[in-house]
């Protein structure tokens, strides 16, 4: 069935005669009773019962009406989304490293998903260089990096949470005892930090004067693999919080003094054309830094 031979059908229906309703469509009569002639054909029933100065709908007639107008409301709908730019529908590819902080991100793409169930969202695990590179040549839509970066060849949009490091060890080790460690309480413990060029520079300053004393034995670019490192003797993991079940590890977690923080920044590729699902996704990570 034609949108356009539906749309002719309601107006007969509305006009509930033949000429008049060729006039209100401005086009001749003969053409529109030999279209509707043609729908009733398609169909195999009988639309309309032909009286001399009126028409009237039969039964399939009647159940033709509601479901033609439902179908030409939905296209003119349609058309209007469309024209208006306001369409959001699609995939988004997004690159992140490990943060318990981006739970603020994931609650955004639920609450979108929930919204507009046709949707599709992929995730990319990824140290920040991977990401920025993925980003760069399009392969992602967004990334999500962890730390201060030059980020001069992409848009950019700090998130509110930062990640604090922490110190994970075994719950036997007398470091246990403490509220908080420093880098003198780690001098005489082996030591797996992540394997993020970055994160190293940050830690060379931590450990002031007394770097070159640290047993940096393994670096990690996943904390829970570590973590099962960890948990087999005297090491101490440097990690953001939760992202290990401590209690499943028989591990305790500790934050660093001086507190260390790192930013979590999503990413996008500058001066590109972005569909309507991007920019509400940045419309919404905006409203998080309000």
């Amino acid at each position: 069935m034609d949108l356009r031979v539906l749309r002719y059908f309601l107006a007969v229906c509305q006009e509930k005669n033949i000429s008049k309703a060729a006039e209100s469509l401005h086009i001749a009569q003969p053409s529109l009773s030999k279209q509707i002639k043609d729908l009733e054909d398609e169909l195999g029933v009988t639309l309309f019962i032909r009286g001399h100065r009126q028409i009237t709908l039969t039964q399939e007639g009647y159940f033709l009406r509601d479901r033609a107008q439902e179908m030409v409301n939905m296209a003119a709908q349609t058309k209007q989304i469309i024209q208006s730019s306001s369409l959001i529908s699609g995939t988004l590819n997004i690159g992140a490293g490990q943060s318990y902080a981006l739970k603020s991100v994931m609650q955004i793409i639920n609450q979108l998903l929930q919204d507009r169930p046709n949707l599709h969202f992929n995730f990319y695990d990824g140290y920040a260089d991977e990401i920025e590179a993925k980003v760069s040549d399009g392969s992602l839509d967004f990334g999500i990096i962890m730390g201060e970066r030059p980020l001069d060849d992409f848009d950019s949009l700090v998130l509110p949470e930062k990640n604090q490091f922490y110190a994970l060890f075994s719950k036997d080790l007398p470091l246990a005892k403490k509220d908080q460690v420093t880098p003198k309480d780690l001098i005489d413990y082996p030591i797996i930090t992540s394997a993020q060029s970055l994160v190293a520079t940050k830690f060379r300053n931590w450990w002031g004067n007394l770097y070159e004393k640290i047993n940096n034995v393994a670096n990690a670019s996943l904390s829970y693999n570590a973590s099962l490192l960890t948990s087999q003797g005297n090491y101490v993991q440097i990690s953001y919080n939760h992202l290990i079940d401590t209690q499943l590890e028989k591990l305790v977690a500790r934050p660093l003094s001086p507190a260390i923080y790192d930013p979590n920044i999503v990413i996008w590729k500058k001066n590109t054309q972005r569909s309507n699902l991007a920019n509400k996704f940045i419309e919404e990570l905006e409203k998080l830094s309000v």
